[in-house]
């Protein structure tokens, strides 16, 4: 079973409590670019893998700006 485009999800949690973020993806190509930039799995299941990740790493474009969170 294929998943759609919305169901291919990617969920970024933190808190000011630790500098470390949890993202959740079920998107192949979050994941893959996640792995590129060198960062590993902490838990992988059958279409969802989460990372732990520095707050400071993560970097979100949109179509007007890029915002550093961190």
């Amino acid at each position: 079973m294929s998943l759609s485009e919305m169901e291919k999800e990617t969920v970024i949690q933190f808190d000011e409590s630790t500098n470390l973020a949890t993202v959740y993806t079920a998107s192949y190509t979050v994941a893959r670019s996640l792995k590129k930039t060198g960062y590993r799995p902490v838990k992988t299941t059958k279409g969802g893998w989460w990372f732990k990740i520095p707050v400071n790493g993560i970097s979100i474009s949109g179509d007007k700006e890029t915002t550093q969170i961190g």
